[in-house]
């Protein structure tokens, strides 16, 4: 039952990941890729206000992105809708690409797995190794989404195949209509945690045994309409020296 409530939210996410950004050489440097907001998102870099807009514009990289309204981000063979109030940022790394989601929630959708991406929430970072897509015809995307709350953060599978991915516990497979859970870890006596894992997985984190459902409920989704590109709105971004 929960897959027919995402079913139509993922094939609007195909959609926005294969034609919303048509323009080549979208994720060009200085930026890490493009982003579509339905009403409004500020850029913030060391605490302060840098830009703002509400059509299509470039998204710049190691900059914080607080989103007023849902909001799609392409990243190379990543595409993405944040849901209103969600804020992240995007940084470089040795293997790759991190996406650290500090708040809200994030639906994701790519048909082969980006190379070197991290994953960060404020209660550990997940990285993805491997992917396996279910045999059909036709285009075949995974769809997934990351929620981040102040005490946990989940990975959820919706639709598409499966998800291996890596923890500071461990390696782990989500199958679709399963997620896993983040969580601080306590210790007694005050100590702080400490983790065994390494390569950019963070450590003091536990991950909980997959779990099935996803837990999210019904979501209105945007319209295919509604994430058209309308540049005449935005303003040009300079990005912070």
């Amino acid at each position: 039952m929960w897959i027919r409530k995402h079913t139509f939210l993922a094939q609007v996410m195909v959609v926005f990941a294969f034609l919303c950004f048509t323009a080549p050489g979208f994720a060009a440097d200085p930026f890490a890729g493009r982003i579509l907001p339905t009403q409004k998102v500020t850029f913030f870099s060391d605490g302060e206000k840098v830009a703002q807009y509400t059509a299509e514009a470039p998204l710049p990289w190691d900059t914080l992105v607080k989103c007023e309204g849902r909001t799609g981000v392409r990243i190379k063979e990543l595409a993405l809708i944040f849901e209103d109030g969600s804020s992240f940022m995007v940084s470089r790394t040795e293997i790759g690409n991190e996406l650290n989601i500090k708040s809200g929630t994030a639906y994701f959708a790519f048909a082969t797995l980006p190379e070197g991406l991290t994953i960060a929430t404020p209660q550990g970072t997940v990285v993805p190794e491997a992917m396996m897509l279910n045999a059909a015809t036709g285009n075949q995307v995974l769809k997934g989404y990351v929620k981040v709350e102040e005490s946990a953060s989940e990975l959820g599978v919706l639709e598409g195949g499966k998800l291996i991915i890596r923890t500071s516990d461990g390696r782990h497979t989500i199958n679709t209509g399963e997620r896993i859970i983040l969580a601080q870890r306590k210790l007694e006596g005050g100590g702080g945690a400490t983790g065994g894992g390494g390569g950019g997985i963070s450590g003091g984190t536990i991950a909980a045994a997959v779990i099935t459902g996803t837990g999210m409920g019904i979501i209105t989704v945007i319209g295919v309409n509604e994430m058209k590109s309308d540049d005449k709105d935005a303003s040009p971004f300079t990005p912070p020296k």
